[in-house]
Order: structure tokens, then sequence, then C-alpha cells
């Protein structure tokens, strides 16, 4: 037993001695040894332009530099170096770099004449000055600028009696670029848009000009506007107290307050501060309101969506009329004892001593039942726009105390919006067909941008300045000015 012993501790120490020799073995064929590195090579290129900026592309793949700089570490061998810049032609050079070698390469684009262009400048009409990169050419269009470096630039066009064009031009090598441009005339009309000028919106409501000619304007979505003729300065629910930015109405009174008819209640604006009207802190049963008029007495009648309404600076006086007949668009004061009211859907009415009475439509022929403005010529007679509806067509009316006197504008549908008559008697008319004057004859004529400058058809009031001219608030054109012949 003891030698069967001996002989398995034998067998096991040889089996173990060999498996251990061959892990050994094959421990040593697994372990790698790295070769020796060569040195990186020293070839260097340093790329330098005039002017500088351009990109280097190195056998067309862009290095992402911008000479002047440098390609290191690369071989010997034979390399197509290409400079590129906007706007610029490519200016490529073959170069054969020995090992190791620094190379410079100076480019001198300026030195190549077809990396330089030109521009073609043309205004129509012609004539137009030229200022070049804010420098004065003294010279006119149309002019031919050449040998110029490729590039961008700024170009103003200006004309006696035309609108300033400024434009961006571009210089590309071996091109002559051509720009034209159409230059507004503004000797009749004059346009300010969004586009073209710093008013703040293109959809403007309604307009008046207070005692030192200052223009008031309302618009759709953005509040009160104030036009000295220099700035335009915006006044709505971010800057300022203004009831809402949905302006309906402006009015001035006696102390050169801008009174506000929002669809929020009534903002009173005296150049610095706010006064706001609305049911919750005063008589106005409806923050709706359409129009605001002023008597000789200094009361302030006020036409709103549920009804009309007086106050004298504190006092409310609240007239209510049954359904239908309390929608108050506008109102025109004939006297203190006598107003004319023009309503939504009930037609023509009259306050005459705190009595109300209708001048129906079956009984004297107006052109409807919805009236928007009311206005009084220097014969006293009454004019009222109308807007379409179930009862009839859009138009306009004067009445002369006994029967109504009616010019149909346009088409059926054409909204007469409102009503200015000038110190000429004039009568400017605002529809979204154009702009009407009605002169002291009563010989129309139709501005729309068929035949005018004027920026859209869809004009919704006008009013005429101290100097004569007429402004006019569109919805989607902006604001127009008309100088009319003298």
């Amino acid at each position: 037993m003891r030698d069967l012993i001996i002989k398995y501790n034998w067998l096991f120490y040889f089996t173990f001695y060999v498996w251990l020799i061959l892990i050994l073995n094959g421990c040593d064929k697994q372990v790698s040894r790295s070769p020796v590195e060569s040195e990186p090579p020293k070839g260097f290129i340093y790329v330098n332009s005039v002017p500088d900026g351009f990109t280097i592309f190195q056998n067309g793949r862009n290095t992402g530099r911008l000479t002047p700089d440098s390609i290191s570490y690369i071989d010997a061998g034979v390399y197509e170096i290409t400079l590129k810049k906007k706007y610029f032609k490519d200016t490529t050079l073959v170069v054969n770099l020995n090992e190791d070698e620094k190379l410079t390469l100076n480019v001198d684009i300026l030195s190549n004449p077809s990396m330089y262009g030109g521009v073609y400048l043309q205004t129509v009409p012609t004539g137009a000055n030229i200022t070049f990169n804010d420098s004065v050419l003294n010279k006119v269009t149309p002019l031919t600028i050449q040998n110029l470096l490729p590039g961008e630039y700024s170009v103003k066009f200006d004309l006696y009696n035309h609108r300033d064009v400024n434009i961006i031009a571009i210089v590309q090598s071996s091109t002559i670029n051509n720009y034209t441009r159409t230059l507004r005339d503004t000797s009749v009309w004059v346009d300010y848009q969004v586009s073209t000028s710093d008013i703040q919106t293109n959809l403007l409501t309604a307009i008046t000009i207070d005692n030192n000619n200052i223009k008031w304007i309302g618009t759709l979505e953005n509040g009160l506007i104030k036009y000295d003729e220099v700035n335009f300065i915006n006044y709505n629910l971010t800057n300022s107290s203004i009831p809402s930015n949905r302006v309906k109405c402006i009015s001035i009174d006696n102390q050169n307050r801008i009174w506000v008819g929002t669809e929020a209640g009534i903002g009173v604006f005296d150049g610095s501060g706010w006064i706001i009207y609305n049911h919750s802190n005063s008589g106005l049963i409806s923050d709706f309101i359409n129009t605001i008029r002023f008597d000789n007495n200094n009361n302030v009648w006020i036409g709103t969506a549920a009804n009309l309404v007086k106050f004298d600076g504190f006092n409310w006086n609240v007239y209510n009329e049954p359904a239908g007949k309390d929608w108050i668009n506008d109102i025109y004061i004939e006297s203190v004892n006598k107003i004319w009211l023009g309503t939504k859907a009930d037609g023509i009415r009259t306050l005459e001593n705190e009595s109300f009475d209708s001048l129906l439509i079956v009984n004297y022929g107006y052109p409807s039942n919805t009236i928007s403005s009311i206005g009084a010529d220097e014969l006293n007679n009454i004019w009222f726009c109308f807007l379409p509806d179930t009862a009839g067509r859009g138009g306009v009316s004067y009445f002369n105390g006994n029967t109504f006197t009616n010019f149909l504008l346009g088409t059926f549908q054409n909204n007469v919006n409102n009503i200015f008559i000038d110190g000429q008697n004039n009568k400017w008319i605002s529809t979204t067909e154009g702009l009407v004057l009605f002169d002291n004859q009563n010989n129309s004529t139709v501005f729309r941008t068929s035949n005018s400058l004027i920026t859209t058809d869809n004009v919704r009031a006008a009013v005429r300045d101290q100097n004569g001219n007429v402004w006019i608030t569109t919805n989607g054109g902006g604001l127009n000015k008309y100088k009319p012949p003298r």
C-alpha cells in the first residue's frame, strides 16, 4: 500500500510539472513588444494672404484654418493649397515640399485684377444721389462702379420728393451685379408702414389731431400711437395704463386731453398720466366704447354697446332704450338740446330735449339701418355713413332737414366706415373700397391702389391737419399721408 501511495504522488507531481511548463511556454508566446516609433515629419507650410481671412484647403480638404496660419508636421511631397473666401474667386497654388522643409507662401490677392468686381446702380426714376458705404459719391443713377474688392456694401439712393431706399450690394470677383430700385414718389402720397418706418403696426383704426398738430392713432391690437412727424410713440398694456390694446375711437377735449375709447373702457391721457373709466368705477354699464363726443357745456357724450351715456365730470346719466336701439356707433351734437345717434341695427335716432325719436328707413329711404359715422357740413346738412346689413347696403347720405340724398359708393358690400368734413367743406369718406372725396359741390373722387399710391383700399378713418395734409388710417396698409393740391 505504501508503495502504491508513493507511485501516485510521483505521478501527480509529474503531471503538475508538465502542466506548469505548458502554461509558462504559452505565456511567453503571448508577450508582445512595441516597435520603436519613428519621429513625426517636420514639414511646415506657412500661408499668408493679402487681405487675410481666407480659408486654407490642403489637397481639397478644409484645414479649418484662416490666413495667416500654418500647416504643420507634414511629409515631403506635392501639395495643392487653395484659398477660399466668400465672394472671391478661389486661388490655388501647387507647392513641392522637401523633407523637413519649412516653406512660406505669401499670396497677394489684391494683385490679381480678376479678383475685383463691380456694381451697376439704377433707380426709377433716374437721377438719385448715391451714398456708398457712408460716403457721398456726388454722382447720380445710373452709375457703374468697378474695381471693387469683393464683399457687401451699403448703398443709399435719395431723390427729392421720393422715399430713400437703402440696400446691401454684393460685389463678386469678375462680375458686375445689377441693382435697380424703384423709388416711391412722396410728392403727393407718403406711407408709414412697419417695413418703411418705425410705426408699430399696420392695423390701424381711429385717428384724430390735437391742438399741437400731433396725430393720435388707434390700433387694432397695439393700443395708442402718438406721432409728431418725427417719432412714433406707442402706449399699450405693457407700458401704460390704457384699458385695452384694441382702440375703437379717439377724441380731444377742450383741455387737449386724449380720450381713448376701447373694448375695456375709457382712458383719458393728459400726456403724463391716465384716468380710467369702466363699469366698475363709473356709471358706464358697457366697457365697449364706440364713440366719444363733447358738447359746448363740456359734457362728454359716450356711445357704447349697451346705451348712450352723458358725463358732466361728476355725474353719469345713462339713457336706456329698448333692446335693439341702444347700441350707439356714433354721435353728432347739433346743439346742447339735440344730438343725432347712429345705431347698430335701428337706423338714425335723435335725442332732443331728453326725448328720443327715430327717423325710420321706411320713411326716409336711406341705405341701411347700420350707421357707422355722422358729421355735418357748412350748410348744416347732416351726413351719415352706412354699413351693409339685412336691411340694405353700404353708402353715404346727407339729410337737409327734410329729405335724404343718397350716394351708393362702390359695391353693395362696401363698408363706409367714417366721414370727416374739413374747413373747406370737403367730405373725406373712408371705405373698404378706397378713400372717397366729395368736394364742396359734392363731386366725388375715389382714391384706390389702382389709381393712386394709397397702400390699401381698406380705409378706416381720415382727418386733415393744420397744414392741409390728410392723414389716413388703414387696415393692413399702415398710415398714409395725402397732400392735396393747394
